[in-house]
């Protein structure tokens, strides 16, 4: 008497069914998983661009500093205008020279900080960038996330 073998293992056809519910799913999520990302890139240029101001704030309000008009451009690195100035040294003072790249892939690619200095000593800061793909402009969307 011949005993009849169970495989116990799963036919092509449920292979093939498990693997496309898995490819819809992927195709579903993938886009949400991608928005998040770019949300959290953008959220942390905000917050470097908020780190950069506080850091030029604080320096300005060393009595043995003299406070002066600069910009710090940021893209794949982070640059300050005029070199050796206030600004940089004021970045270089709380240790973020050098460690700020712009996240950001689509709201824009590089954004500006342009400090103004006025004639009492108080310091401003107006905000912009370019590059970006999204609906708007990114020097608005950057200004509107600085807000």
């Amino acid at each position: 008497m011949k005993k009849k073998m169970n495989n116990g293992g799963f036919s092509l056809v449920e292979l093939i069914i498990v693997i496309a519910i898995m490819a819809v799913l992927v195709g579903v999520l993938a886009p949400q998983f991608l928005k998040y990302v770019e949300r959290a890139r953008n959220s942390t240029d905000i917050t470097n661009a908020q780190e950069i101001t506080n850091a030029v704030i604080a320096y300005a309000t060393d009595p043995n500093n003299t406070p002066e008009d600069g910009t710090i451009t940021v893209n794949t690195e982070l640059k300050c205008s005029p070199e050796g100035g206030f600004v940089e040294n004021a970045l270089k003072d709380a240790g973020i020279k050098g460690s700020t790249v712009c996240k950001s892939k689509t709201a824009w690619s590089e954004y500006t900080i342009h400090v103004t200095v006025s004639s009492n000593g108080i310091v401003d800061f107006e905000y912009g960038a370019s590059g970006g793909v999204e609906n708007g402009t990114p020097e608005q969307n950057f200004k509107d996330a600085m807000k």
